[in-house]
């Protein structure tokens, strides 16, 4: 327990931690504010964390407020989440409501576009300053006594140059040809650098079948990892990729979950809540600005693709009865919506209950 204890006792990850959540949130609820307005809504609020209320002030038709819950924020536009039987705003051509399908649709999406548009544009920096990434330097991390590896005159530090004269930038490639080699029994020509030189080639047999844990060649690699900076341009692409990587993965996920549940002998992904959230945090901080930067945009992706699921209580649920409305060609009816998004809404705090004792759990080793 005093692991976790000892997390929260950090106050750098603690501002860290609410800094971050705040600009994620914030740039997500600026997107439904600034598609509301543009498309001529009368905002009433946007609000930083949640009440009771610390400050505000009125600036035209909006109030700014700052409330005393810092997790988070919001957005009141006439006339929307009004599920009262007299409802604010109606007939007002400012209104929520009162906007084409299409518009209460922007609305509803902008938040997300922005998260993704946030999460380029960090990803972007990180890239471009120097994040950690590996170097395309394959190194020599253990050599078994009696492996080919060791009979050859591989050593620990040696860098992996090509094998066989293909170019080895990844521990993946060199495991693929030795590999094949073992099992035509063939042998290999290693190029690798010592101390910065080159040395002679370094000839070598892998075993067909070698003890447990040692591979054929009785080697243990790793990637060289150092802060890599890149061109903007190239920054942009990788930015966009990793992006792309990350909603896959999420997309993957309760498939992942659901096979690890028929499999228990398997690795489950690990799911973490707001306290794995912070644990990482305050890790990732350590490693400097461009790889604090790098998991910053990676939860932005993250809740960007978490609120555009069609699950009540999130902007996608309001999106799909907005969607399904237009093609019944009719509004459902406001408080059945309410009722619906107030389950969803008590179904989530459960999922997020659950997913924190997990979260303590895993802290404290259990």
């Amino acid at each position: 327990m005093s692991g976790i204890l000892s997390v929260f006792t950090n106050l750098q990850t603690l501002v860290l931690f609410i800094a971050t959540f705040t600009l994620i949130v914030a740039v997500h609820e600026f997107g439904h504010f600034a598609a509301a307005r543009l498309l001529g809504m009368k905002v009433l609020e946007f609000a930083f964390g949640f009440p009771p209320r610390l400050a505000g002030i009125r600036r035209g038709e909006t109030e700014y407020t700052i409330n005393w819950i810092p997790f988070g924020g919001f957005v009141r536009i006439l006339g929307q989440d009004d599920f009262t039987i007299h409802q604010q705003g109606t007939g007002d051509p400012r209104s929520f409501t009162s906007k084409p399908w299409w518009a209460q649709a922007i609305v509803l999406a902008a938040g997300v576009f922005m998260n993704f548009v946030l999460a380029i544009l960090i990803l972007t920096v990180a890239f471009a300053t120097g994040t950690t990434a590996p170097t395309g330097d394959v190194r020599v991390f253990d050599v078994r006594p009696g492996s080919p590896a060791a009979a050859a005159g591989l050593q620990v530090g040696d860098i992996v140059v090509d094998v066989d004269g293909t170019p080895i930038h990844t521990a993946r490639a060199m495991v693929n040809i030795t590999a094949k080699a073992a099992d035509k029994q063939q042998e290999i020509s290693i190029d690798v650098t010592r101390n910065g030189q080159r040395v002679p080639p370094i000839k070598a047999t892998p075993r067909a079948d070698p003890p447990a844990g040692e591979g054929p060649l009785g080697v243990q690699l790793e990637e060289v990892q150092a802060a890599v900076a890149v061109p903007p341009a190239q920054a942009f692409g990788s930015a966009v990729s990793l992006t792309g990587d990350v909603v896959g993965q999420i997309v993957a996920l309760p498939g992942q979950l659901i096979a690890q549940r028929a499999s228990p002998g398997g690795n489950a992904p690990v799911v973490g809540g707001p306290i794995e959230i912070f644990r990482v945090t305050g890790q990732v901080a350590q490693f400097g600005i461009p790889t604090f930067l790098k998991l910053v945009g990676v939860l932005s992706v993250n809740l960007g693709v978490i609120n555009i699921i069609p699950f009540p209580g999130l902007d996608g649920g309001r999106l799909f009865f907005v969607l399904l409305g237009a093609l019944l060609r009719r509004r459902l009816s406001p408080q059945v919506e309410a009722a619906i998004h107030a389950v969803g809404f008590v179904l989530l705090l459960g999922l997020l209950v659950i997913v924190s004792i997990s979260d303590i759990r895993r802290a404290i080793g259990g």
